[in-house]
């Protein structure tokens, strides 16, 4: 029985983080919201179930009814978190919304430095949101990704996130502790390029495993025992968590990460899953049983998570192997 659900109800985004795949790819990208009708449809009872407004490429509150799927999940039954960089909408919106119970969890890297890497963000903007939602009984986490540039400003943060009652916490992604991003700040005909940068205790505690893991995804030699050990320590979200996946274009995925992946066709997952025809996992089309009910989710989703399986994704042990020691660290204090 499914108890989460990850649902990117919006695909569009007021930022343009430099480490998103949204930034990344955005010639990829077809703006589309979810519809207050497609979850209806889709929920027709959503008591008990734990839903996650987040994704993969867009931000919740850009979703222009936003307000009214939380009230339905919310009148319902279901508990909902916000994954959001807080700066969009009215003071009134926020305040409404803190009404509703939402669990909010706002994503703000720094105080006068946030939109280094949340970029496109007002930080006044966030400010007067954050305060709205407090004074109207709302809760929530302040979310703080460390970098080297807004580290100074953590301390600032957590003391603003404890005036507001909202706990605190600071977040460790492995894509932001593996690679160096770039960032454009300013006005559109004059750019400033700033360097952005995960060094020393900032990174993420368990790149070392990961790197264990991408040597054995190279590795041509490797041993079934090998494999079998590796698999064994692989915590899928749909298996083992009872998760499930919808993205904005209305498909039904175990988890963000393969649906990152088909977004783009990373290590060719939509060549591989063209065995399927197209409308294979589209909610327009299928039910969330019927899709869960396919043999796909039954048996050959963990079937693939062995490398010589025809539809093996690496990724899968990459993101999910060791206990899913790739995934972010969320440290609260």
């Amino acid at each position: 029985m499914i108890q989460r659900v990850e649902l990117e109800i919006s695909s569009d985004c007021n930022a343009a983080c430099p480490g998103c795949a949204r930034t990344q790819n955005i010639q990829l990208v077809r703006p589309k919201n979810l519809t207050l009708e497609q979850i209806h449809s889709w929920f027709p009872d959503p008591q008990g179930i734990k839903f996650k407004f987040c994704g993969v490429l867009g931000d919740p509150i850009v979703n222009p009814q936003c307000l009214e799927i939380t009230k339905y999940l919310v009148d319902g039954g279901g508990k909902i978190q916000y994954s959001t960089n807080g700066a969009r909408n009215s003071a009134a919106w926020w305040r409404e919304l803190a009404l509703l119970g939402v669990d909010v969890h706002w994503c703000i890297d720094g105080t006068s430095t946030n939109y280094i890497y949340r970029v496109n963000t007002n930080y006044n903007i966030i400010k007067r949101n954050m305060q709205a939602y407090s004074d109207s009984g709302g809760g929530g986490t302040w979310i703080y990704i460390v970098f080297d540039h807004n580290e100074h400003e953590v301390d600032e943060a957590r003391s603003l996130a404890g005036e507001l009652g909202f706990k605190f916490a600071t977040r460790t992604g492995m894509r932001n502790s593996l690679h160096t991003w770039q960032a454009q700040i300013g006005k559109k005909n004059n750019r400033e390029v700033k360097r952005i940068t995960t060094t020393g205790a900032k990174a993420h505690s368990k790149i070392a495993v990961v790197r264990e893991l991408d040597a054995f995804i190279q590795d041509k030699n490797k041993s079934q025992e090998q494999t079998r050990q590796i698999v064994n320590t692989i915590d899928c979200k749909y298996h083992h968590g009872n998760e499930i996946y919808i993205g904005a274009d209305s498909t039904l995925w175990p988890c963000c990460f393969l649906y990152d992946s088909a977004f783009k066709n990373k290590e060719s997952i939509n060549d591989k899953y063209s065995i399927y025809p197209s409308d294979w996992n589209d909610l327009n089309t299928y039910t969330i049983q019927e899709i869960l009910s396919t043999p796909y989710y039954q048996q050959t989703l963990r079937d693939s998570w062995d490398p010589q399986h025809s539809l093996h994704m690496p990724r899968c042990i990459r993101t999910c192997a060791r206990a899913g020691a790739y995934q972010n660290e969320i440290i609260y204090s």
